[in-house]
């Protein structure tokens, strides 16, 4: 299979989505976004529920499913997902299966300091992001989850204090533009 695909992974309110969809706004690249799935699978559980091995071997083979069907038709992708396990099984199964499919993968796992994440997440004003202490201890969690040694130089870029044009512009046009 051709293609590229670019892993977005992060925590909660670091500009994941945001980034994605900036992407996506070039021709020949689509986003996807396993948050889609996660909804999907949720529906008519509790907010707060964890997430399950089961569920979460569901949304990856529906997710890779659905990336193999996009490059198949002749797009990039822009896959992004959220980042709330070390080790990181989510990065590790999607960069190995699209690899062994002979997909181009770069994976960018984005960081921000607490702040910034609080304050984007005030910005947006979503119902289950206004506890701060909470939503702190979620970040300072999940960036935790970036101190990974599977992790390689290069993969993790910060984006606080960049507007997203900024941040799209320093860390991925130059990768859109070569697929």
């Amino acid at each position: 299979m051709t293609g590229k695909v670019i892993l977005i992974a992060g925590p909660a309110g670091v500009g994941k989505t945001t980034t994605a969809q900036r992407i996506a706004q070039n021709a020949g690249w689509v986003l996807i976004s396993e948050d889609d799935a996660w909804v999907t699978i949720k529906a008519g559980h509790p907010a707060e529920e964890p997430r399950t091995r089961e569920e979460e071997a569901i949304v990856q083979a529906q997710t890779l499913a659905q990336i193999e069907r996009e490059v198949a038709a002749g797009n990039n992708v822009v896959l992004e997902f959220i980042l709330y396990r070390n080790p990181p099984l989510p990065v590790i199964f999607y960069r190995e299966e699209l690899l062994a499919r002979g997909i181009e993968v770069i994976t960018r796992l984005l960081r921000a300091s607490d702040d910034e994440i609080w304050a984007r997440k005030q910005r947006r004003g979503w119902e289950w992001d206004r506890d701060e202490t909470a939503q702190r201890a979620h970040a300072r969690h999940q960036l935790s989850c970036l101190d990974s040694d599977y992790f390689e130089d290069g993969w993790i870029i910060d984006s606080t204090a960049l507007s997203a044009e900024e941040f799209y512009q320093r860390h991925f046009a130059a990768l859109v533009a070569s697929a």
